[in-house]
């Protein structure tokens, strides 16, 4: 795992457990729909990993994801553009 992938998924992590303290790694892949995550908590997230990174994302498009690991695919896309 890269240091940017290991960043990504604290930032996940951290988010889930603000909901769930008992969310561990394998919650990162599961689907959206299935955690305890609504509309804002997204939005946080995505803006959490945007500042993280000193990146620049979409929310329109996150909006759409369907997985966590979804972020991290993106978020791994813009970081590595530079």
């Amino acid at each position: 795992m890269s240091d940017i992938e290991r960043r990504l998924a604290d930032i996940m992590l951290a988010k889930l457990r603000e909901r769930d303290a008992s969310s561990g790694p394998d919650d990162l892949t599961r689907p959206i729909a299935d955690l305890d995550l609504d509309s804002l908590d997204l939005v946080e997230l995505h803006q959490q990993i945007e500042s993280e990174l000193q990146v620049k994302g979409d929310l329109r498009e996150t909006a759409g994801f369907a997985f966590l690991d979804d972020f991290s695919t993106y978020f791994m896309k813009l970081a590595s553009r530079g």
